[in-house]
Formats: C-alpha cells, sequence, structure tokens
C-alpha cells in the first residue's frame, strides 16, 4: 500500500528549512500536478530556480525523510507554462517510489489550502501559519486558527461461503472493481458506518466485523479504514443505482484482473489477499 512504500514517514513539525536543490517544489492546479517535461519527474528546488521561481511563494508543508516538501499557492502561469500538466492519478506512477506518498499528501494539503483561504468566521483573508501546519486569520480581532481536514472513510471486504463481494461506481469512469466503502457520518462509530454503508448500497446485512488495517488517501484528503466481515442473510443484492452500477459474488479464481500490480490503495490490496488466500476472513 502506499504508506508501506519506503522512506514513508511524514513530519509536519515546523522549523522553517531553507531549501535545498535536491528538496521538492509540488505545483498543482486543482488536482492537476505538474510535472518536469523531459523527464517526467516532480519539480525540485533546482528546478523552481531555473524556471525563474521566487522563494517567496514557497510554502513548507512537510519532511518526508530527510527531505522537504514545498508547495506554491498561486504559481504563475510563466512557471506552468514551463512545465507539463498531469491529472492527480499521475501522482501513482512517479519515481522513486517513496515520493508516491509525498506527492499525494502535498496534493491533500494544497487542496486544504485553497479550501481555506478566507476566514469562516469572519470573511478576512487567512494565510499559513509560521509556526504549525495550520491556516491563521489575518485579522487581528479573529485570529482563527484552522488545521488540515482529514475524513474517516471505511472499506469493507465481505465474505460469504467463500466468496467476496465486488463493487462497480456508477459514478466514475472507466471503474474497477472494488469493495463497498463510504464516508463515515457525524456520531457514528466506524462498525456503525460499515453496516450503514453495506445495507445503503448494496441492501446486505453484514456481522462480525473485524478491523484490518489503515491509510491515508490524499486523492480524497481521506483516511481509509479496512474491515472483513460476514455475511448474514439474504445474498441478494439491490444496488443503489447512484453510487454502483454492479455488484457481484466471486471465488478467489474469480476474481477479474488486477488493474495494477502491488496496488497502492487499501481496496485492492484486500482483493488481492482474498485472490491470495491470504484474508483474514478466509482463515
Amino acid at each position: 500500500m502506499i504508506q508501506d512504500i519506503g522512506r514513508n514517514t511524514i513530519d509536519t513539525e515546523f522549523a522553517k528549512p531553507k531549501p535545498q536543490d535536491s528538496d521538492y517544489v509540488l505545483i498543482f492546479e486543482k488536482t492537476d500536478v505538474f510535472v518536469v517535461p523531459e523527464t517526467g519527474s516532480l519539480p525540485t528546488y533546482a528546478d523552481w530556480k531555473r524556471l525563474g521561481g521566487d522563494n517567496s511563494e514557497l510554502v513548507h508543508i512537510f519532511e518526508q525523510a530527510g527531505t522537504q516538501f514545498f508547495t506554491v499557492l498561486d504559481p504563475d502561469d510563466a512557471i506552468k507554462q514551463q512545465l507539463r500538466r498531469e491529472v492527480s492519478r499521475y501522482l501513482r506512477t512517479v519515481q522513486p517510489t517513496w515520493l508516491r506518498l509525498g506527492s499525494v499528501t502535498a496534493l491533500h494539503l494544497f487542496q486544504w489550502f485553497q479550501n481555506h483561504r478566507f476566514c469562516g468566521c469572519c470573511g478576512a483573508p487567512m494565510k499559513p501559519d509560521g509556526k504549525e501546519l495550520a491556516m491563521r486569520c489575518t485579522n487581528d480581532e479573529c485570529h482563527a486558527v484552522t488545521y488540515p481536514a482529514i475524513s474517516p472513510a471505511i472499506i469493507v471486504g465481505i465474505v460469504n461461503n467463500g466468496k467476496i463481494l465486488l463493487t462497480r461506481s456508477s459514478v466514475y469512469k472507466n471503474p474497477v472493481y472494488a469493495l463497498v466503502s463510504g464516508y463515515m457520518s457525524v456520531g457514528e462509530t466506524f462498525e456503525t458506518t460499515v453496516k450503514r454503508e453495506v445495507k445503503e448500497e448494496t441492501g446486505l446485512d453484514v456481522t462480525n466485523i473485524q478491523y484490518y488495517g489503515n491509510q491515508p488517501w490524499g486523492f480524497s484528503g481521506a483516511q481509509m479504514i479496512g474491515f472483513w466481515a460476514e455475511l448474514t442473510g439474504s445474498d441478494q443484492v439491490k444496488l443503489q443505482e447512484e453510487e454502483l452500477k454492479e455488484a457481484g459474488w466471486y471465488t478467489p479464481e474469480e476474481i477479474p484482473p488486477a488493474y495494477e500490480e502491488n496496488p497502492l490503495d487499501l481496496t485492492h490490496y484486500m482483493i488481492e489477499l482474498f485472490r491470495a488466500h491470504k484474508a483474514p476472513a478466509q482463515r
């Protein structure tokens, strides 16, 4: 999974480091990322200087195993025109592989910065805080502080008589097979969320809910929490068509081919465990 790649520790303590040539300056626009055209690599501070970047625009966001990461809240068009635009999925393939966690986390934080440009209390402009990873209101009478938003969401592998339930989304283009998932609601436990999402999306009931693992997923600003659960009652699926267009029960041998080798996301990691007869629910 994405957090299991080497050099995976991210440190958000603020030391205001001076950027070095090998540090990264990640440039985004909405959910797109800009890369060096000749190599397809993420821009370093050396690239930033070569492109004519202004150091006053750099915002330090974290350190990953000794390498500093910066972003730019309002990148100049002249800078972007010298780079190549890619969709966010490109970050799943960047090299070296340890950069995948860092780059996706940077995307998460960039989007959070963009969504908190103005104070929710008084409407004044917000700016990155100089002491911690936060946005602080510039109004001297307010000084409200906002911290990065993380949305908890569950993923559940539902098993029944040696089969697992796989679904396909009706929301995304070219959806791949996945597990039931959904965001938590206020006042819910993880287990309550599992039962509710399964019931809403498939009409099924589950029991023996077991925590498996979790991962940060910066593409959607989420923390994904994985569970295994057993079917109880009827196995007849009643799709919530606004969310899913397909769902079915599969033995390990019937699971469709993996869409990528060594999947970075928890849902497909769990599917591959089941395919290999190594899922806790199969023991």
